[in-house]
């Protein structure tokens, strides 16, 4: 029985150290459609933090085994707060590498993603959203799309707190 008992806690401490920690996903990225039909991202970093990077990409089809499709990618985004910018088109201080075409595609999945921190050498938590462009289209006057949901942005920065 003592055995057991040993056995059982030197696989538990093992699975720990061996599977390391992944950061855990937040709900701090709200999307919306401007009046000219372009894509709105809303970023939210929690207060004090600094960012690291931020990446959209657009996947064909089911997420796992696809390519991304199209995207682009900002590796070291200068320190970012609450930020709002058109989707494909981030800001040119970011120095983004493209891959292209840029642009909603029809039946894609996309993700958002930034990473923030704490201390610059350990990634606290990714801010995330996963969208397709029906979502996007079905959002009404006042609603961001976040959390995998409609909402009106009131609604997202009571998300954000409590995320936070």
């Amino acid at each position: 029985m003592r055995r057991t008992g040993l056995v059982m806690v030197g696989v538990t401490v093992g699975g720990l150290l061996l599977g390391g920690c992944s950061p855990a996903h937040r709900s701090l990225v709200g999307l919306w459609l401007d009046a000219d039909g372009r894509v709105i991202a809303r970023v939210r970093p929690c207060d004090g933090d600094q960012s690291g990077s931020v990446r959209p990409r657009a996947y064909p089809g089911e997420r796992k085994g696809h390519q991304a499709a199209n995207g682009w990618s900002a590796p070291a985004v200068p320190a970012l707060g609450d930020t709002t910018f058109p989707l494909f088109a981030p800001p040119d201080s970011w120095h983004p590498d493209t891959v292209v075409p840029q642009g909603m595609l029809s039946g894609a999945t996309y993700t958002l993603q930034f990473t923030a921190y704490e201390h610059e050498d350990f990634v606290d938590y990714v801010g995330e959203v996963t969208f397709t462009d029906e979502n996007l289209a079905a959002l009404e006057d006042g609603e961001v799309w976040a959390d995998g949901r409609a909402m009106s942005r009131e609604a997202f920065d009571e998300l954000v707190g409590d995320a936070c």
